[in-house]
């Protein structure tokens, strides 16, 4: 029997590519909307995982993290829609001498000293100039915590550089003279641009870190190491079975049991020079300069984040998840998403609670307009006809597939033309993939239907608690209707048997719980999970307080001045 194929970027390619980490475990569509695999069935290298307490936690003794060298671009696409964490051991190959990893920290001070930075953990998060030479030549710890791989002794927060959003084109553009975009993301104009345009900096001296923390990208992120090492510990995206366990996973959260899960790192591993760990949405991570692996000095790293191809396939096995944490209750990352879960708005979610028939009927009809062949098989070059080929089709595609970029009017007419052909390209593949879930390289009408069903349901519930967020102030009146909430789709769309329903079960317990905790623990939850339906991001009007320790002066201002520049362009 011939293997399934699938065109990536014009050239035809197995299903199970040669050389990738192993791929996450086949679905049926039959399975509930709402259950979601387990990091062994999900992630490859956890596969024979088994987790332990933190307290049985030994640096060595987790599975080996994916590494590769000499990644070809058909691994790179596959592990990354599949939101694999992996570390390239040969990141910055081919980087020339004037590249900016070879820069020291003086380096940056002297070049840019007028740049400005965060120092993370710090009393205030104040930000501070480059040219003071303190950051880079003194160590100031801040803060301990014994879950921490540091154990008891305080680490000193990174300083950041946020250069891509928080500093003058000018300053901008002059540190792009000596970016280098890794050899993997040559091929796509749109990752090559996307990656020279959204990185930033962080700068640690040995003994600095991090704490435990979900960053808040909706894309998949690249740490590049540049000077010393940095040791990590991960821990793969925690499920959320109701909004009574909605978190953000802020820094240092998830410590001591102070939200639904303990911290279990599931590995332990050190990042070297000239290598970087790639990495998807909602991986947990904390990381450490150890002292006793690097000799003195400051210690350079870049983070940036990229678009193609997207992470359709961790998407669509934690959707529910995600939508309850800040990727879908203060993130647009659902939004990023919908072009693939309702094919360019193809599908319309029928108002109210999903009915499953309506949503059946609703997408046979759409399957018989993308099967060219009617074969009952969506492939490939099926999406591609459809949605790829006619001009206001690729524009609404353009759009609704967030493949809208802000340099995009930057660009000659042959590089838009190359990146919006990219752009068909990946989201044929990235549509089938996202629907495909038994991985056989085609889409049934039980699994289009699963997605569209899986779409609703997520959707509906979260409409449902944002209208039940103005009553955060009100416990409860809150908890009654949350709980009513999470009991119908629970009991319709996690469990097999809606009569016998474990999910139902812990949810009361939960709330049983918080109820015997009093009524300030039922009112910080309301709260908390209202805050975050309703949270607004301040963008350019967050206040900054900008510190010259050698002076010690201090003046504020906002994002939006020190970014004035901008409208140089």
């Amino acid at each position: 029997m011939t293997k399934p194929q699938r065109a990536v970027f014009g050239v035809l390619l197995p299903v199970a590519l040669a050389g990738q980490a192993q791929r996450p475990l086949p679905r049926k569509a039959s399975t509930p909307v709402l259950q979601e695999p387990s990091p062994q069935e999900y992630y490859g290298f956890l596969r024979d995982y088994k987790e332990k307490p933190f307290a049985d936690f030994t640096r060595d003794g987790g599975p080996p993290i994916t590494r590769v060298t000499n990644l070809e671009d058909a691994a790179f696409q596959q592990m990354v829609r599949d939101g694999a964490p992996f570390v390239v051991d040969d990141c910055t190959r081919g980087f020339d001498e004037d590249a900016i990893n070879a820069f020291e920290c003086k380096d940056f001070a002297r070049r840019w000293p007028s740049g400005n930075m965060r120092a993370e953990y710090t009393p205030g998060q104040y930000h501070i100039y480059l040219k003071d030479p303190n950051w880079y030549t003194k160590i100031e710890p801040q803060r301990a915590h014994h879950e921490h791989m540091a154990g008891k002794k305080k680490i000193a927060g990174p300083y950041i550089w946020h250069v891509k959003d928080e500093e003058p084109l000018k300053t901008k553009r002059e540190v792009q003279q000596h970016w280098r975009t890794p050899y993997f993301l040559e091929k796509s104009i749109a990752n090559r641009i996307e990656a020279n345009e959204s990185f930033e900096f962080w700068f640690s001296m040995a003994g600095g870190g991090t704490f435990t923390h979900a960053d808040a990208y909706c894309e998949s992120t690249i740490s590049m190491q540049f000077k010393g090492k940095k040791r990590w510990r991960i821990q793969s995206f925690p499920r959320v079975k109701s909004f009574l366990n909605a978190t953000s996973f802020g820094d240092s959260d998830i410590y001591e049991n102070k939200v639904h899960v303990p911290w279990t790192p599931e590995t332990e591993f050190t990042v070297h020079p000239g290598q970087c760990l790639i990495f998807p949405t909602g991986y947990l991570h904390e990381t450490f300069v150890d002292p006793d692996e690097n000799e003195g000095g400051c210690f350079t790293a870049s983070t940036f984040q990229f678009n193609h191809p997207r992470q359709v396939n961790l998407y669509r096995a934690y959707l529910s998840s995600l939508s309850m944490s800040h990727y879908g209750m203060g993130e647009p990352c659902l939004q990023k998403i919908q072009g693939y879960a309702t094919l360019i708005s193809l599908f319309k979610p029928p108002s109210g609670s999903p009915d499953t028939a309506a949503i059946q009927k609703q997408t046979e009809g759409i399957f018989k307009k993308i099967d060219g062949d009617n074969d009952g098989k969506l492939v490939n070059k099926e999406f591609y006809d459809y949605f790829c080929k006619d001009k206001r089709k690729r524009e609404k595609v353009m759009a609704e597939a967030d493949f809208s970029y802000s340099w995009f009017k930057m660009l000659t007419k042959s590089q838009r033309d190359e990146l919006i052909e990219e752009a068909m390209e990946v989201f044929s593949e990235d549509a089938l993939q996202y629907h495909d879930i038994d991985q056989d390289g085609a889409v049934t009408v039980e699994e289009l239907t699963s997605g569209f069903l899986q779409w609703s349901v997520v959707q509906y519930r979260l409409n449902a608690m944002k209208n039940l967020a103005p009553d955060g102030s009100k416990p409860n009146k809150w908890f009654k209707g949350a709980m009513k909430v999470e009991q119908e789709v629970l009991s319709k769309h996690f469990c097999e048997d809606s009569k016998s329903c474990e999910a139902v079960d812990d949810l009361e317990a939960h709330r049983k719980r918080l109820k015997d905790e009093g009524k300030h623990a039922m009112a910080r939850k309301a709260a908390a999970v209202s805050g975050m339906l309703s949270g607004e991001d301040e963008g350019d009007n967050e206040a900054l307080d900008m510190v010259d320790r050698e002076s010690g002066n201090r003046e504020s201002m906002k994002v939006g001045h020190i970014k004035g520049g901008d409208d140089e362009l």
